[in-house]
């Protein structure tokens, strides 16, 4: 374990996250990886967020406030530790859907760039995915993300 991660494991009680604030947590973090959020990146964001089951019970006003706890660990702790506070709240059956909508939200654009590869790599070492499933995860998703 490095300094960082020793660090960075360290999660406030206040960024204790939800399952549903771990998964967005994460898509959030991918997004945000270059420093900036892209309007498409937030629009698919929400597109995907908003079909999941996991958010049925979601109303207009949950998804700011949890959005605002989001943006407020990615702002003030960057996206690194957004990840690992969300990958503390993750449960066991969420993280392979949580690591697709990360890469689909990195491929969206077309180019992935260096710090969202770091948040790729960092995903599948903390949410424990096999090295040929997330190769196998990246590789149909560049297929959907060609057209």
């Amino acid at each position: 374990m490095g300094l960082f991660d020793k660090i960075f494991k360290q999660v406030p009680e206040e960024d204790k996250l939800t399952k549903q604030e771990a998964f967005a947590g994460i898509a959030l973090a991918m997004a945000g990886a270059d420093g900036s959020i892209s309007q498409s990146e937030w629009d698919g964001i929400v597109t995907y967020i908003r079909r999941l089951r996991l958010y049925d019970n979601f109303s207009g006003p949950a998804f700011d406030k949890m959005f605002d706890k989001l943006f407020r660990i990615l702002k003030n702790q960057g996206a690194s530790a957004l990840v690992s506070a969300s990958v503390v709240g993750l449960p066991e059956d969420l993280k392979l859907t949580a690591f697709a909508c990360a890469v689909d939200i990195a491929l969206a654009d077309g180019v992935v760039e260096d710090e969202e590869k770091e948040i790729i790599n960092q995903l599948a070492e903390t949410l424990e995915i096999p090295e040929q499933t997330a190769v196998s995860i990246i590789e149909v998703l560049i297929i959907k993300n060609k057209a």
